[in-house]
């Protein structure tokens, strides 16, 4: 099992819960995604940052227009790192514009392309939902947390 995160906090913090938890066998790496990490997998689990931060904290903020970039780029980079069944698990926010939510449409796209399977949940119709106050988040509908599964196909 590998752990990473570019967030230092955020990893000491796993550091500790797979301690208290007794779980062996863990490498934790300090990374940016997938630089300075080999090797495919079966799992890959992530939860990043998906709003807009003016502060650019890295906890919070995910870049891109609404809060999507860092979830793009999970997705995408998460697919090469597959191996043949292996399933990405996403939870992240998602910006809906006009009743469209652009970021699971994008997501779809990428998941046909590459031959995956996709599915898509939405677990929050609302959440972060004092945040379309601000001036980043003018037009937007509201923002929805979902899950996403991409699946690369079996060998």
């Amino acid at each position: 099992m590998v752990l990473a995160d570019i967030n230092p906090e955020a990893l000491a913090l796993a550091k500790a819960n797979a301690r208290l938890a007794q779980v062996e066998f863990c490498t934790f790496v300090q990374s940016d995604l997938f630089q300075g990490i080999t090797g495919d997998f079966d799992l890959i689990v992530s939860n990043p940052p998906y709003l807009v931060d003016a502060e650019r904290r890295t906890y919070r903020h995910g870049g891109g227009d609404y809060g999507e970039g860092l979830s793009q780029r999970i997705l995408e980079q998460s697919i090469a790192h597959l191996r043949p069944g292996g399933r990405l698990v996403l939870y992240t926010g998602s910006a809906v514009v006009q009743g469209v939510d652009s970021f699971s449409e994008w997501a779809a796209g990428i998941a046909a392309r590459t031959g995956c399977a996709f599915t898509r949940r939405e677990i929050d119709p609302d959440v972060f939902g004092e945040e379309l106050d601000r001036p980043e988040y003018a037009g937007v509908d509201r923002i929805a947390a979902i899950g996403l599964v991409v699946q690369r196909p079996p060998a």
